[in-house]
């Protein structure tokens, strides 16, 4: 067996097939925003995580950055909104391998210098203004005190937070519709976002349909009996072929 060209043996049942090595790690399941980030020393991920491992050379520390600048803009959330697999009722959005292996992504090889150091430096300025507000997986720190208000409709929301949303990942946004000539199309893609992941939180925070406002116990449902269908009932007169031969067997004994 041979993964990006590289022979790997397998020795039983418990072997992973060796170790491969990769730049960039992202979260499979996130409430608010999925998370790319830069690897710059040893880790190991569990299924929590999802390692991308680049086909094409990218060798360059700026080229890593400008391209995790693009994954956690809105123009690849919006992706990842539309192909992700919402958890029933609870709200995390799952990225599988599959979906995600077909996202639309910059092609950070073919864009100008200038382009890419800007895209670095604005990824530069995302991770220090996550680890500023202390985390990326709290609703305010991601869309701010006012919209996480609106996405949630929680009442204890921290306040005078501006989020990443409408600062950080908001230049990201312009840069990357710049360089894409999109520059018309970029608020309409930020309130798509928006609009998409309110639909999301609020079907997580739905009542169960059988439960009564201000109860604490939900009724007992009595489902009607249905007739059984003469298809069930020839399909409970079936057996296997194997089923046959061993009730023949036994006829055949008495």
């Amino acid at each position: 067996m041979e993964v990006l060209g590289k022979p790997i043996t397998f020795y039983d049942w418990y072997d992973l097939g060796g170790i491969i090595e990769t730049s960039i790690i992202a979260s499979r399941y996130a409430r608010y925003w999925h998370r790319f980030a830069l690897v710059t020393y040893n880790v190991s991920c569990n299924d929590n995580l999802i390692a991308l491992v680049p086909c094409q050379d990218i060798s360059s520390n700026e080229e890593l950055k400008a391209l995790l600048a693009y994954l956690n803009s809105s123009f690849a959330l919006f992706q990842i909104e539309v192909i992700g697999r919402v958890r029933g009722g609870v709200g995390p959005l799952g990225l599988d391998v599959k979906p995600l292996s077909n996202l639309l992504v910059l092609d950070v090889k073919k864009l100008l210098r200038g382009d890419v150091e800007k895209l670095a430096q604005l990824f530069d300025r995302l991770e220090s203004e996550a680890r500023r507000l202390g985390s990326a997986d709290e609703v305010e720190n991601v869309f701010g005190s006012e919209l996480a208000k609106e996405l949630t409709g929680r009442s204890d929301i921290k306040p005078g937070i501006d989020g990443l949303f409408n600062t950080v990942i908001r230049e990201i946004d312009y840069e990357v519709a710049r360089v894409l000539g999109l520059e018309g199309l970029v608020e309409t893609i930020r309130a798509t976002v928006l609009e998409l992941a309110k639909r999301r939180l609020s079907r997580a925070g739905e009542a169960n349909r059988e439960a009564i406002k201000g109860s604490e116990e939900f009724p007992k449902v009595e489902k009607p009996k249905k007739k059984r269908s003469k298809k069930a009932e020839a399909k409970g007169r079936a057996r296997s072929l194997i089923e046959f031969m061993r009730g023949k067997e036994k006829l055949g004994e008495k």
